[in-house]
Formats: structure tokens, C-alpha cells, sequence
């Protein structure tokens, strides 16, 4: 560890220090001054303070901040304990040199300029020279490895920690309550290191447009088997329902479509059940859509399954579930929230597009009807919706609605 880093981090060091000295001298005793030593006339922590640390029998003791400096991160951490140096202050100092150590490497993924001029393109478009999704993968990698030293060390989850400084919440830290603090990093870096598996095999498709050939099924396969291997091992049986209820793709894709519904927990359970079996049979990433009877087979186990959930929840709750899985009902409420409207507003919209929709369905199966006639129908059906949604709305939310689900 370098002597300028100490230089640097003593700043904050010197301010716990102080107000913990403050304590036990009068302020009149207290030193000043850059190079001033501190007279130290009790110690709290001797017993684990180290040799050089520890005051003579029957003297005082001259501290100075070059006393805990070392090269050893582990005997440093141990030294600012032994000064009693706040937990938490030793977090934020550590983690932030940590930082520094590796911010070269971080740098040298993002490509800049050694000069820069004006008359040159922006910076920012040199990340077009790289696959961007390989730079995030690397990324990953360093704050893995720093993850790892920091627990190491710390003994902390260092996302945790980075959620903390930034006041911000850990999803995955709340989900997780259920578990001990000490056993949630554990679990962090087998799930992220997982999903970052199954997410690469799960890009070849996605770029090309194509279903998942035959042998990144079977990887994607092998990649969920070690996820439930791991799973077992760190987790009871009891911990594991919990984790599914909090963690799996059904249990998030369910909170998705209850938006809005104010769902109970017994509707939850009623239709994740259902959800679970049908995601167990028809893995999404396993079906052929190059083959129309797999395809076929899928839709009608998609239809008994909604059928099933109707039954659930009976015809209003499904009605809204329904809602739940339209982007247009989450589109109408982020509108509302940005120009101040009654929640009620939304949902009121939504039906309006609902009834549209219904209608034009009706119109388009109607046989008796030209193909003229159909487009002539639906297209005043479509201009009386538009009317009637600028009318609740207003005319600047429904432009920003309208924009927003193109």
C-alpha cells in the first residue's frame, strides 16, 4: 500500500480520530496543527492494539499518523480498530482505495483520446468501435474480483455497500431478507455469475433473430442445472420456496402483470402455482419456433393456462390481470404521474383502448363487410378513441402517451 494513499485517506481518519480522542482530554488539549502530534493519555482497545501501538506503563503516549501506516490491508484494517477507527468509516476507506487500485483497468475499456480537438468526433463515439456488451462483461469481472477482496477483507457484500454510499436501495439486499446478511453475498455472486451464462447464450438469438439452436438449448440447459445444484447447496428447502416466491423469472414476470390490481397474497399463490407448472412444461428458451406443431402445442397449454387463471381470480380480477400485461396500462400511469392526473385517469384510458380494440376486432372478423368497409369502420373507431383519450387526457399527455407507446 502506498504512502500516498495513507497521505490521502488520513483526511477522513484524522476526523474519527479527534472527536473519538475529544472524549477523554479537554478541548484545550487537543493538538493542531498538520504535524502536531496527539497526546494520548488512555487507550480503549488495548488488548488488541498492536506493539507499537500500546502506550508505557505509567507515561503517555505520542501517536502519530504514521504509526498505522503499512503495505498489508489486512494489518491496516487491524491497526484503524485498534485506534477504534469507526467500522463504517474503515468500509468507505478501504472500498474507495480499492477503487483507485483498479481504476486503471477500468479506464483502459473505454477508449479516449491522448489529445483531444475540437474538430474530432465526440469521444463517446469511439464505443462504437467496441461490442459494448464485452466491455460490460469485463466491467463485471473487475467488480467481481473486487467484490471478492473487499468480502475478504471486510467481511461486507460490496453492492450492498455501493447501494449504501449512494443512499440507494439493494433490491436483491431486501428480496433477500429472509436469508442472514453474511450468506446473501454468496448467494449475489452465484446468481449474477449465472445469469451473466444464460444471458450470453441467450444473445445469439436475440442479434440474429433466430430461436436458440439445438446446442445452446442444451448449454442453457447445463447453465440451469448448476443454478438449481448451487441453489440446493446454499439453501434449505423452506429458504429455496422463499427464494423462488422472490427471485424467479414466474414470481417476476407475475408482479409485472398484477401491476395495478393491488393483488393478495392468496391471488398471488393461486396464479403463481399455475404460472410455475405451465413454466415448467414450456420453458420459453426451449421451444422451436421454427416448428409449427410445437408452436401449435404451446399456444393451446397458453390457452388452458388462462383459462385456468380466470377461473382463479374470477371475470373483474382477470380482467385487470390482463390489464396488468399491457405495456399501454404501465405507459398511461408513467403519463399520468408526469402531468399530475388522477390514478383513475388511467385506468379509465386503458378501458377506453380496450373497448377500441374490441371493436375493431369484431369489424375486422365480420364477413358481411367489404375489405373497404372493414378499414373505413376500424379507421373511425381508431379517430373517435383518439378524440376521446385527448379529451380525459388533455392534448399534451396524450402526445406524450402516444410517443411514449409507439
Amino acid at each position: 500500500m502506498r504512502t500516498g494513499r495513507i497521505l490521502a485517506l488520513l483526511v477522513l481518519l484524522n476526523v474519527a480520530a479527534i472527536l473519538y480522542f475529544a472524549r477523554t482530554r479537554p478541548a484545550a488539549g487537543r493538538a493542531t496543527g498538520e504535524s502536531a502530534p496527539l497526546v494520548v493519555t488512555q487507550w480503549m482497545s488495548v488488548a488488541t492494539a498492536p506493539p507499537s501501538l500500546i502506550p508505557h506503563a505509567g507515561g503517555t503516549n505520542v501517536f502519530r499518523w504514521g504509526q498505522l501506516e503499512t503495505e498489508d490491508y489486512k494489518e491496516f484494517i487491524a491497526r484503524l480498530r485498534a485506534v477504534e477507527c469507526p467500522e463504517q468509516t474503515i468500509r468507505d476507506l478501504i472500498i474507495a482505495d480499492i477503487d483507485k487500485l483498479y481504476a486503471s483497468r477500468i479506464q483502459a475499456l473505454r477508449p479516449m483520446r491522448k489529445t483531444l480537438h475540437y474538430w474530432e468526433s465526440e469521444e463517446s463515439e469511439l464505443a462504437n468501435n467496441q461490442d459494448q456488451r464485452e466491455v460490460q462483461r469485463r466491467e463485471r469481472e473487475i467488480e467481481r474480483e473486487k467484490a471478492r477482496i473487499v468480502k475478504d477483507l471486510l467481511g461486507v457484500d460490496l453492492a450492498a455497500e455501493r447501494q449504501r454510499i449512494h443512499g440507494a436501495a439493494d433490491k436483491l439486499e431486501r428480496r433477500l431478507a429472509f436469508l442472514p446478511e453474511e450468506r446473501r453475498a454468496d448467494l449475489r455472486h452465484m446468481v449474477e455469475s449465472l445469469e451473466e451464462r444464460e444471458l450470453a447464450l441467450k444473445e445469439k438469438a436475440w442479434d440474429s433473430g433466430s430461436s436458440l439452436s439445438a446446442g445452446d438449448r442444451e448449454a442453457l440447459r447445463q447453465v440451469r442445472e448448476q443454478r438449481e445444484a448451487a441453489l440446493r447447496s446454499l439453501l434449505t428447502p423452506a429458504e429455496r420456496e422463499q427464494y423462488d416466491l422472490w427471485m424467479s423469472p414466474t414470481a417476476e414476470a407475475l408482479r409485472h402483470d398484477f401491476y395495478g390490481m393491488e393483488a393478495s397474497e392468496e391471488e398471488f399463490q393461486a396464479v403463481y402455482a399455475l404460472r410455475r407448472t405451465f413454466d415448467e412444461a414450456w420453458p420459453a428458451d426451449s421451444i422451436d419456433t421454427q416448428d409449427p406443431k410445437a408452436t401449435e402445442a404451446w399456444g393451446a397449454a397458453l390457452l388452458q393456462l388462462e383459462d385456468r387463471v380466470k377461473e382463479a381470480l374470477g371475470e373483474e380480477r382477470f380482467s385487470m390481470y390482463q390489464r396488468g400485461q399491457d405495456g399501454r396500462f404501465h405507459d398511461l400511469n408513467v403519463t399520468a404521474s408526469r402531468f399530475s392526473l388522477p390514478r383513475e385517469k388511467a385506468a379509465e384510458a386503458y378501458e377506453y383502448l380496450r373497448i377500441s380494440a374490441a371493436e375493431k376486432s369484431r369489424v375486422l372478423e365480420n364477413g358481411a363487410l367489404t375489405p373497404e368497409q372493414q378499414s373505413e369502420v376500424a379507421g373511425k373507431i381508431d379517430a373517435e378513441t383518439q378524440r376521446a383519450l385527448q379529451e380525459l387526457l388533455g392534448p399534451g399527455a396524450y402526445h406524450y402517451f402516444s410517443r411514449l407507446s409507439r
